[in-house]
């Protein structure tokens, strides 16, 4: 299994669109570099013509009033404002989650041992071991992507997207892993992904709750460390 990954040399903006821009960093996915991406999203935010902000993984996307904003002068703002942010910010909360590694939630974990010539334990135990910080807001209501994987860990994506269960999933993805939400009552229980499910988080807190203030658990810059709960080889 082999994937490329492109690092630019200098950042640069993108127009997706007639009304949003895509402001893409340089170098290799880091904590500080993500720490301007989110520091850049809250100026970008009070900006007058601005409608939304997205952070992403080293970029930032934003949309613009597609009748009053004059998207080119807007390019060059935000890529003149990328080269002065600041870097630096503190982090946020920690929680800590238990994880069954392997069995009808983690199938792939005998897959991605096999990988590594690694046991399940192994990997169990590598995973388990940093503190991982969101990066940037998942696909779907949840935890939001995560960084500080090991090395080790790293697993290209697979080319042909298979159904893991919906549900607390631990999953691997390239250079990332993921948690996935609570499964909705009479939503799917199953979803589509190219990542690895190698487990199952036994007593998941709700994600996202619109009668807590604020409805989100984790914001962009809290931890998460996985605990291992028992591994099923």
């Amino acid at each position: 299994m082999t994937e490329r990954v492109t690092n630019l040399t200098q950042p640069r903006v993108t127009f997706c669109g007639d009304s949003a821009l895509l402001l893409e960093a340089e170098g290799a996915l880091s904590l500080e570099t993500q720490q301007g991406i989110w520091n850049l999203s809250e100026e970008a935010r009070g900006w007058p013509d601005v409608i939304d902000v997205q952070p992403g993984m080293n970029n930032l996307l934003v949309t613009l009033d597609p009748v009053r904003a004059e998207v080119e002068a807007y390019a060059e703002r935000l890529l003149a404002a990328w080269l002065r942010i600041p870097r630096s910010r503190g982090l946020g909360r920690l929680i800590e989650i238990a994880v069954a590694y392997g069995g009808p939630g983690g199938q792939d974990l005998g897959d991605v041992a096999s990988h590594h010539a690694l046991s399940p334990q192994e990997i169990a135990a590598l995973h388990a071991a940093p503190e991982y910080v969101v990066f940037a807001p998942g696909t779907g209501t949840g935890f939001g992507y995560l960084f500080g994987l090991d090395p080790r860990l790293f697993t290209p994506r697979r080319k042909v997207p298979v159904q893991r269960p919906v549900g607390g999933t631990v999953l691997l993805g390239g250079a990332q892993s993921n948690l996935g939400t609570k499964q909705r009552p009479g939503g799917p229980a199953m979803t589509t992904t190219g990542w690895y499910a190698i487990g199952q988080a036994s007593d998941l807190p709700t994600p996202f709750d619109l009668a807590c203030d604020p409805p989100n658990l984790l914001t962009l810059g809290d931890r998460i460390r996985f605990r291992v709960d028992r591994v099923e080889a």
